[in-house]
């Protein structure tokens, strides 16, 4: 797959991905509006700074591209990683929180942060894998269609980072598979954010 048809996919995906976790981050602050849980709230500044992070990573890469100053690509991946270590400290914060508030409409959160070295992928892989694990037990243990949801969003995040890490290791077309499971398990974050919302 040439090189431009990869990058334009990988831009083109980290812009929809953060116009997602922007309406995440909305509608998050609208489940916290109706549930005043903190774990909401802390979401939505996850979500926040998780869009930010993308669109700063996107724009700076087409900036590179169209310019030739290839030193904006590292400032990018810079940017967005700083934005990456704040949006993770937020959502597992949001997390521990769920902890202490536990009921029916709780989340227990792992940000979708994509990276994209087989390290950092690996890393992200085996924490989502740890939280769809528990997710999944959980949902065992008391079926319920938020709980499904929750379930499916990580599901989707942990593949999504499993073909990152493929993509990273010299398997270019991975990139496709991970951005697409990425996207579903956004879709099934915001699905159940709206059950919450908009109850019944």
């Amino acid at each position: 797959m040439p090189l431009r048809v990869i990058l334009g996919y990988d831009i083109v995906m980290s812009f929809v991905s953060s116009a997602a976790a922007f309406i995440i981050s909305y509608y998050a602050y609208r489940a916290y509006s109706v549930t005043k849980k903190k774990s909401f709230l802390l979401l939505q500044l996850g979500f926040t700074f998780a869009g930010f992070g993308l669109l700063l990573d996107s724009i700076l890469l087409s900036a590179a591209i169209l310019s030739r100053i290839f030193h904006l690509t590292t400032t990018g991946y810079t940017l967005y990683f700083a934005l990456t270590v704040i949006a993770y400290v937020l959502v597992l914060s949001s997390y521990a929180v769920d902890k202490f508030e536990f009921s029916e409409t709780s989340i227990p959160s792992l940000l979708p942060l994509i990276g994209f070295g087989a390290l950092p992928e690996g890393i992200l892989l085996t924490l989502a894998g740890a939280i769809t694990i528990q997710l999944g037990l959980n949902f065992l243990l008391n079926r319920s269609v938020d709980k499904l949801l929750i379930f499916m969003a990580f599901a989707f995040i942990f593949f999504g980072h499993l073909f990152f890490m493929l993509q990273a290791i010299r398997f270019a077309g991975f990139l496709i598979l991970g951005h697409i499971f990425r996207f579903l398990g956004f879709a099934s974050f915001l699905a159940f954010i709206l059950r919450v919302v908009k109850p019944g």
